[in-house]
């Protein structure tokens, strides 16, 4: 009885024990915080890349490619004939009065069923067919090139809107910096003015232009973003909180613009003029065929023949097509088709002239642009120097509030101007080099 009492005494005790460490809450693990990963920040490279694969007028132009090449297999088909397969059975009414003959009841069977194939080769069309094949050719070759050219334009968009972005962001801080300033100058105003040190004016002129800073600085927000919606349009990337990171331009300084005159002939807009105009000139030679005689000829294989013709095998069609009189048609062809290669032959010239005065007139903007931002940086230098001269000056009661004032927007101008020809002088590189016909990060591949 007593060993009893016992078994049932430690039974309840560990029936305790279990159930108060079933009523505590599970002891969790310390979680590991997950660290987040900052992107790296984008180039203009990354974004090239970004608005290639988005672009749909890049893969306008090159579904244009494949459009030129389905015509070039159109033209082969004419130069290479066709061969066919045809089955006929053919069911008529059952002649009355019958025929007499063979050959008259076999034509007059109300079921006849034949199978055979049929090769057409033309053998001579009057150049039609060189002629369509080979301006065939040189249409790929200006759709390639638009499509490359296509490239580049996208490249110099995509380079505007990345500088842009960058330009209005250094903009925001600038003026973000002019504002700290305007307002410690207006807090040292204040505090002279209550010692009479400084005019009531004063710090009204200082708080005036301490409100046109804050339009400035609002405005320049919204510029920032417009940017930043542009480059974001050519990438498909939500850039909010992205940085983007500035290189510097592969060349600082500019050669002899006959170095960037030698490859005109290569630009790929030039380059498709030219094609196009060898287009044109095949369309001559397609339109002079229609004075020439054609030359075909047409086999017939019978795989089954019925009626008195069943023993033929086969039958063969030589044919010799000579046009005497058609109205005046392929005369007004031929003179349509040249009217258009001479068109296309002065548009050639017109891109390749267009093209010389661009590569100059971005030779000289890239060579202004260079000098110009080593002289403003020069002049920010010196106006930093000037404010800070200004405000000592006016500690020593040298100057009035007004002259710091004029200092420190003369500072700021400058500086906005430093930043803007900054920004300017790499778009003018990387016009220059997509003027020059050598694109930029792949622009040719």
């Amino acid at each position: 009885m007593r060993r009893f009492f016992l078994f049932f005494a430690c039974l309840f005790l560990i029936s305790s024990e279990l159930w108060a460490m079933a009523k505590q809450p599970p002891v969790s693990s310390p979680s590991k915080e997950i660290p987040s990963v900052t992107p790296p920040p984008l180039t203009l490279e990354d974004c090239y890349e970004l608005a290639l694969k988005r672009s749909e007028s890049v893969a306008i132009r090159k579904e244009k490619i494949e459009e030129a090449e389905s015509q070039f297999y159109t033209a082969a088909s004419e130069a290479l004939g066709d061969v066919h397969f045809e089955m006929t059975d053919r069911r008529q009414d059952i002649q009355k009065g019958g025929g007499d003959g063979a050959v008259a009841s076999s034509s007059n069977d109300p079921a006849r069923r034949e199978r055979k194939f049929v090769i057409n080769q033309p053998l001579f069309q009057g150049f039609k067919a060189l002629g369509a094949l080979t301006g065939a050719g040189s249409l790929r070759k200006t759709e390639k090139e638009e499509w490359r050219r296509a490239q580049e334009l996208l490249f110099l968009d995509v380079a505007r809107a990345f500088y842009g972005l960058l330009q209005q962001g250094k903009e925001l801080e600038l003026v973000t910096e002019i504002h700290s300033l305007l307002i410690e100058r207006v807090k040292d105003l204040e505090g002279r003015e209550r010692i009479g040190r400084s005019r009531a004016s004063e710090v009204a002129t200082a708080k005036s232009r301490l409100r046109i800073i804050e339009a400035e600085r609002a405005s320049t927000r919204g510029l920032e973003a417009v940017a930043r919606h542009v480059l974001e349009f050519l990438t498909g990337l939500d850039l909010e909180g992205r940085e983007l990171a500035e290189e510097e331009v592969p060349g600082k300084e500019a050669g002899g613009i006959t170095e960037y005159l030698t490859d005109l002939e290569t630009r790929h807009d030039v380059e498709a003029a030219r094609q196009s105009a060898k287009t044109a000139w095949r369309g001559v030679i397609v339109a002079q065929s229609g004075f020439w005689p054609e030359i075909s000829i047409q086999h017939n294989q019978y795989e089954r023949r019925e009626g008195f013709q069943s023993n033929l095998d086969w039958d063969f069609l030589f044919k010799i097509d000579v046009p005497l009189f058609q109205g005046g048609e392929a005369f007004g062809g031929f003179k349509k088709a040249v009217s258009r290669w001479k068109q296309e032959k002065l548009t050639y010239s017109l891109v390749k002239r267009e093209a010389e005065l661009e590569i100059k007139e971005s030779y000289q903007n890239w060579r202004a642009s260079l000098e110009e931002v080593r002289f403003l940086e020069e002049a920010v230098r010196a106006a930093l120097e000037n404010f800070r001269l200004q405000r000592e000056e006016y500690d020593h009661n040298l100057v009035g509030n007004l002259d710091v004032l004029q200092a420190l927007e003369s500072l700021h101008q400058t500086r906005r101007d430093a930043n803007r020809v900054h920004y300017e002088m790499k778009e003018n590189f990387w016009k220059l080099k997509v003027a020059a016909g050598e694109g930029g990060y792949g622009a040719k591949s």
